[in-house]
């Protein structure tokens, strides 16, 4: 669409108070005063254009419920759309954002975020303030660690975590009681935490691509989740127990030591 086309549409979703616009690919750098006019708006698409920011009146649209913005040149998220109190989905893949704003913790609503295909190295504490977050996908990214305080996404149900740079995981993960789907694959663990065996409802676990001490076919039971944690549940009290009598064998032979030596010193 041209300048005009994309103008008319506007112009009809305000005649027919149409709740949805969709202004997907037309290499926009820059929105029509117009568009934020449709305060009745509740889905807003604008993903595949060339978008690097967005202006503060994007606020007047304060019933959006949905806002696509995938594909454009975000290097940071644009704080406005922390303003937009109804926002329940976000779609911000594929820009450019190393970080996340702390006010993203107003968005109260918030059931969904996507968030893949970025340059985030870390995630605000304040994340975990999205008490309504049911998905939340990272994949893609240059994650290192994880807040601990991610146990408070209660409502949390899946997590895409592959793709990332995570050499551990939190054990506060294994307190998120509804996860149904937590992937990992193409990351640097070394370990799962043993907690995880509190997540009970989990149906999905991929794990391809780590360094983990795991046979090939145990990779495949990405259906079988408790399989997998189970095997290293049994792992970890195994080499910890390995560890433990290694131990009391070395403090025995110093105790031995100790005593013969006392002996010889002892002997005329």
């Amino acid at each position: 669409m041209n300048n005009e086309q994309i103008l008319e549409l506007i112009q009809k979703t305000a005649q027919d108070k149409t709740i949805s616009l969709h202004l997907f690919n037309q290499n926009l750098t820059t929105l029509p005063p117009t568009l934020f006019e449709l305060s009745h708006l509740e889905e807003l698409g604008l993903s595949g254009n060339q978008l690097t920011t967005l202006p503060p009146e994007l606020a007047k649209l304060s019933q959006l419920k949905v806002l696509y913005l995938s594909h454009n040149q975000l290097t940071k998220l644009p704080k406005v759309i922390c303003r937009l109190p109804q926002l329940k989905f976000l779609y911000l893949s594929h820009n450019q954002l190393t970080t996340l704003p702390s006010q993203i913790a107003r968005l109260s609503e918030l059931e969904a975020l996507y968030v893949n295909g970025n340059k985030l190295t870390v995630l605000p504490s304040t994340i975990s303030k999205l008490a309504e977050l049911r998905v939340l996908i990272l994949s893609d990214n240059q994650l290192k660690i994880l807040p601990h305080n991610i146990k408070k996404l209660t409502h949390l149900e899946m997590i895409y975590l592959n793709d990332n740079r995570l050499t551990t995981l939190p054990p506060t993960i294994c307190e998120l009681s509804r996860l149904k789907r937590l992937f990992l694959s193409n990351n640097q663990l070394t370990r799962l935490p043993t907690e995880c065996y509190k997540l009970s409802r989990l149906e999905k676990l991929t794990i391809f691509e780590n360094p983990l001490s795991l046979e090939g076919e145990w990779f495949k039971l990405v259906e079988q989740p408790e399989k997998i944690i189970n095997y290293f549940i049994q792992k970890e009290l195994k080499d910890g127990f390995l560890k433990e009598k290694n131990y009391n064998i070395i403090l025995s032979v110093v105790w031995w030591l100790v005593i013969i030596m006392a002996v010889l010193i002892m002997l005329p």
